[in-house]
């Protein structure tokens, strides 16, 4: 009977994880659809409200400008509150953001649109922390890299989605309006999940001593692993008892600091350049803004159907420092096929290649570095590491589309003036792989190649002091001579 109710309860708590996954992956849904509504209207938006390209890039500016300071805050509030109250605060803020941004298309007024995507950067940016915290609260130690994989697979849809049918929305209505107040109705949707993910998390606490009563149980003959488990699950389990303090920020590790200039440099790259894509595919490869919009969806669409395969992947085999140099290559290789690639009339499936490689790259920037960074900072201090990470994320995301945008229209033609936009993200991947580069040899023996940095078994301990000591004795040796 005691097995019975034993395996019971390890059912109940795989389904409730299930669910906590869905409803993390659904809490971002409208948020991701709203994002991108500028993208996938960029002509019909430029040509209602009679703005420039530069202008329109304010709409990813105005977004991202704000979070410069107050994902920092926003961070450090969340590890304040709880991710609860910062879930249901940020959702609805989202919701509302919206419908002021819709307002102002409604209106033609610009200054209205650029007032709800300031607020809608910083409810979205603090939302995606939010999270992050409960997501690595839930799955740290428990297939974390899958468990990110699959929660980017519902919002690229979402994002999907927007590119695919904003466009045909503004086609058969002839307005903005339309288009932008569906992203409402669907953020309506993602607040309704809030909801219900709030209501599932409260079990959180009792599952996770539970959790960690069962694994001392079964490791209680390995005294080396029990120590270790015991350090890291106490630290876990803290999460409520221990308040975050700014001043732990110094005690972050350097690898930390490595992956967050990384991080930073690849998503301003997929970002920015998304912001402007389908201008780009219109106006470089002679696109209808229709077809360019179907064109879009294949780096959302290659995101959400690898993100699963790729995240349980790397929870398998661990080696992520070298994925991470992957992911920059992916980038840098994408943005040069973009500015090199000519495509005729009669050969537009050319035009895929690229935008598939794209997809690929911010499917390995979702599975591997997000949750490298998860594995690098205690718990109870997550939201402020995710706060530092969104700071600089968002001054890429304010600069890049910018300079992006006055690069286009210095040059002499929009042909060349879009070859050299890819040009600069191109010289930004190089700036990131180097980084890459860099953490791979900063230390031999990073924990991230574990395939579970939080628990390295006990071999595999071993097998990393052996390397150290001969390491050790080849410095020694070679000093000598």
């Amino acid at each position: 009977m005691g097995d019975k109710d034993e395996k019971g309860d390890k059912q109940k708590i795989k389904i409730t994880r299930l669910i906590i996954l869905i409803l993390s992956a659904l809490l971002l849904f409208g948020n991701n659809y709203s994002f991108d509504n500028p993208q996938a209207l960029q002509s019909q938006i430029m040509e209602e409200v009679h703005i420039s390209l530069t202008e329109f890039n304010y709409l990813y500016s105005f977004f991202s400008l704000p979070n410069i300071l107050l994902t920092l805050i926003g961070g450090y509030i969340i590890d304040r509150i709880g991710c609860r109250k910062s879930i249901l605060i940020f959702a609805s803020l989202v919701t509302v953001s919206q419908i002021i941004i819709a307002f102002g298309g409604k209106y033609k007024s610009f200054n209205l649109m650029l007032i709800g995507r300031v607020f809608l950067g910083v409810a979205s940016e603090n939302l995606i922390i939010s999270q992050n915290v409960i997501i690595t609260a839930w799955f740290k130690g428990h297939q974390l890299s899958t468990a990110s994989g699959c929660i980017v697979t519902l919002p690229e849809i979402a994002a999907a989605l927007n590119s695919y049918f904003s466009p045909m929305i503004y086609d058969y209505t002839g307005s903005i309006t339309y288009p932008l107040f569906t992203s409402v109705l669907v953020c309506f949707f993602s607040l309704l999940c809030a909801f219900l993910l709030l209501f599932f998390d409260k079990s959180r606490e009792s599952i996770l001593s539970q959790e960690k009563l069962e694994k001392s149980t079964i490791s209680s003959n390995d005294e080396t692993h029990d120590n270790l488990n015991d350090n890291q699950q106490n630290k876990q389990n803290n999460i409520h008892a221990e308040k975050a303090r700014l001043q732990e920020i110094k005690e972050f590790p350097a690898l930390y600091w490595y992956l967050t200039a990384i991080c930073t440099l690849c998503l301003g790259i997929y970002i920015s350049f998304m912001d402007d894509v389908s201008d780009y595919y219109q106006k470089k490869f002679q696109f209808k803004a229709v077809e360019a919009g179907k064109f879009i969806t294949i780096p959302y669409i290659f995101s959400a159907l690898l993100c699963p395969f790729i995240g349980y992947y790397i929870d398998k085999v661990g080696h992520r420092r070298f994925f991470l140099m992957i992911t920059s290559s992916l980038f840098i290789i994408a943005q040069i096929l973009f500015g090199s690639v000519h495509v005729a009339s009669n050969d537009k499936w050319i035009a895929a290649i690229p935008l598939i490689i794209q997809g690929l790259a911010f499917t390995c920037y979702s599975c591997v570095m997000i949750p490298c960074v998860q594995y690098l900072v205690d718990q109870k201090y997550m939201g402020t590491a995710f706060g530092i990470l969104g700071m600089f994320e968002s001054i890429a995301l304010c600069c890049f589309p910018l300079i992006a945008s006055k690069i286009v229209e210095s040059a002499e033609d929009l042909q060349t003036g879009y070859k050299n936009m890819s040009l600069f993200y191109s010289i930004l991947g190089l700036f990131s792989l180097f980084l890459c580069i860099a953490l791979y040899h900063y230390e031999s023996s990073n924990k991230l190649d574990f395939i579970d940095p939080n628990n390295p078994l006990p071999e595999e301990i071993r097998k990393l002091n052996e390397y150290s000591m001969i390491t050790e004795e080849k410095c020694s040796v070679s000093e000598d001579k």
